[in-house]
């Protein structure tokens, strides 16, 4: 796999990052549903930074599969692996038998912003670290 697809992903995550930052200011229109997916983004494109990077890939790219491939070969914050699991637990939307969405609060926009940013330091020093190989 060439080096530009984990760098693609790892700027798009950037970006869904700094959206997801910047929603504070406009709760108008960044409503819990709207952080909660952008936020969504943001930790797959981490994630994707980091596979695609080892060269590996999660079997899907619910927040459950994210976390068990992430587990094989990284230590995942307790609190972390909680709000990610919650991700997955309001949206299930991969079934059609088991179509699910609870629309989250907004107690819950802090939770995702600190799961990005939990997510994004990880990305960081995992992909700084192995660029030096």
């Amino acid at each position: 796999m060439d080096d530009q697809y984990w760098q693609t992903f790892l700027l798009e995550g950037r970006g869904f990052h700094k959206t997801v930052r910047g929603s504070r200011k406009r709760p108008n229109i960044f409503t819990p549903t709207i952080v909660q997916n952008i936020a969504a983004m943001a930790i797959e494109k981490y994630f994707m930074a980091i596979f695609f990077k080892r060269r590996i890939l999660p079997l899907n790219h619910t927040m459950t599969d994210l976390i068990s491939t992430a587990q094989m070969f990284l230590s995942l914050e307790p609190e972390l692996v909680k709000t990610l699991y919650y991700m997955d637990h309001l949206q299930q939307i991969c079934s059609f038998d088991h179509f699910k969405i609870i629309t989250p609060s907004d107690s819950d926009i802090p939770r995702f912003i600190r799961a990005v940013d939990d997510v994004a330091e990880i990305a960081e020093q995992e992909l700084s670290a192995n660029n030096a190989e």
